[in-house]
């Protein structure tokens, strides 16, 4: 009895070393393109495996029964290189193939390296128990090997991927959405909106074409055509619809009133550096989801101008702007009314020193931008995801709602968000200087793909220009 008790106890040592060891190094880095990441194993008391984007949050799901959690972390992002992925337009199939190889390679390297640490904890363990004979150690280690080869066996026979399509999140409660979508969407769903998003702007230019000779509104030599957005949210199938609206109507100018990005990550700034590809000048006011390291990445985009407080002229339009308060922050919490006013204030200061009454006033957050009601002959803003255009005192107000039906929570199909943009048409009248015309809006339905187009006219609008 007392030969089975050390028999036990000898081979507890072993397998105790090699978990000790499965616990402490069980891990490999690898590189996935231009993502930095790391796949470690470690015993808990449910088996999970666990994607991890830190500082955002994490996604789990129970996929297999053996008591060990399998963690995939995002560590690094490589830039320069996601932009050149970005800018050579690689296709899906090739990235996906690219990722297979990777992780195939990663998962075998993985497993022979934490056999190889099972063995070395198996040695461990016994001569922590005071076994220092060779045959003693190789027996300990070859136990050690055992214990966590019957792990990973049975948690490779009863793994089950599907099991991410009911996944759990821990982290920041306003990325949830994204990253839950992250877990159970694939790019297949982003390439599917892309082509509609094709096929809806094609429909789209002809009927406005039709539009314009019903309404008999002819375009003068001196017009200027802006399209606004706002709210986009990292949402990628609204900029292929940006890309083929600026194309197929000939925009002269993007306002984007902020709310580009989801979490103000340097990742999402890469992402949207598709703006590129417009060959227009790209305006944006930061939203509360901006941040510091996004504006940054932001203003080194030749043809994006990042106006955080001031005025700018492009195209001959005289634009001014305010960042939201929050965009100064990695906070993407709102301001107070205290703050909202005394941004506000800041921003009639400096349009007072220039001396001139700007055409057009940018502002993220409507609370700002309804001081200059009655003050600038149109503002745009966004923040609300709430599409609405208001006249009063001389000013156009408009509100783009979401240009990305509020983010890539809206690629899921269980919402009915629309998406929703404006032209703007503006004609230059000699020394009577820029006035808006005539506006369209185009607003897309998320699930139907259906769109509805609004044109609204201005004629009183400058009937006596207002003051600041």
């Amino acid at each position: 009895m007392k030969k089975y008790s050390q028999y036990f106890l000898f081979s507890l040592c072993a397998i105790a070393g090699a978990l000790l060891f499965l616990n402490l190094f069980a891990r490999v880095d690898f590189r996935l393109e231009a993502l930095q990441a790391n796949l470690s194993i470690r015993t808990a008391a449910g088996g999970y495996t666990v994607l991890r984007i830190p500082p955002i949050g994490e996604v789990k799901a129970s996929t297999h029964k053996t008591p060990v959690i399998i963690n995939i972390a995002l560590e690094n992002i490589d830039l320069d290189r996601l932009k050149k992925i970005l800018a050579e337009g690689t296709e899906e199939a090739e990235l996906a193939g690219e990722a297979r190889n990777v992780l195939t390679a990663t998962v075998k390297r993985f497993i022979y390296y934490t056999l190889a640490l099972s063995f070395a904890g198996g040695v461990f363990g016994v001569l922590v128990c005071q076994r220092r004979r060779i045959k003693e150690l190789t027996a300990g280690g070859l136990i050690g090997l055992a214990a966590v080869s019957i792990i990973l066996f049975w948690t490779y026979y009863t793994f089950d991927i599907k099991k991410f399509e009911n996944p759990e999140y821990e982290g920041m409660i306003k990325a949830a959405p994204w990253m839950i979508g992250l877990a159970q969407e694939s790019l297949a769903t982003v390439n599917t909106w892309s082509e509609q998003m094709k096929g809806i702007a094609a429909n789209l230019n002809g009927l406005f074409q039709r539009v314009e000779s019903l309404q008999a509104v002819t375009a003068g030599d001196g017009e200027i055509k802006v399209l606004h957005v706002s709210d986009i949210h990292n949402n990628p199938a609204s900029f292929e619809f940006i890309n083929q609206v600026v194309k197929a109507f000939g925009i002269d100018l993007v306002i984007d009133s902020g709310d580009m990005s989801d979490f103000g990550t340097p990742l999402e700034a890469a992402l949207l550096e598709r703006v590129k590809t417009l060959e227009v000048p790209y305006v944006i006011t930061p939203g509360n989801h901006e941040t510091p390291s996004i504006i940054q990445e932001l203003k080194k985009t030749p043809n994006v101008k990042v106006v955080e407080a001031g005025l700018l002229d492009v195209k001959g339009l005289k634009i001014a702007g305010i960042a939201d308060p929050a965009s100064f922050t990695f906070d993407s919490t709102p301001p107070d009314a205290v703050k909202l006013e005394e941004f506000a204030a800041r921003l009639e200061e400096t349009i007072r020193g220039a001396g001139s009454v700007p055409d057009i006033l940018v502002a993220h957050n409507p609370k700002i931008a309804e001081k200059f009601w009655g003050k600038i002959p149109v503002v745009l803003t966004g923040h609300e995801h709430r599409y609405r255009i208001e006249v009063k005192n001389k000013s156009v107000f408009i509100n783009a709602g979401t240009s990305g039906a509020s983010g890539i929570g809206a690629l899921k199909t269980n919402q009915e968000i629309p998406y929703s943009f404006v032209v703007l048409h503006f004609d230059r009248n000699g020394s009577e200087g820029v006035r808006l015309k005539y506006t369209d809006t185009i607003r897309i339905s998320n699930l139907q793909s259906g769109y509805s187009m609004e044109r609204r006219v201005y004629p009183e609008l400058y009937n006596g220009a207002p003051e600041i």
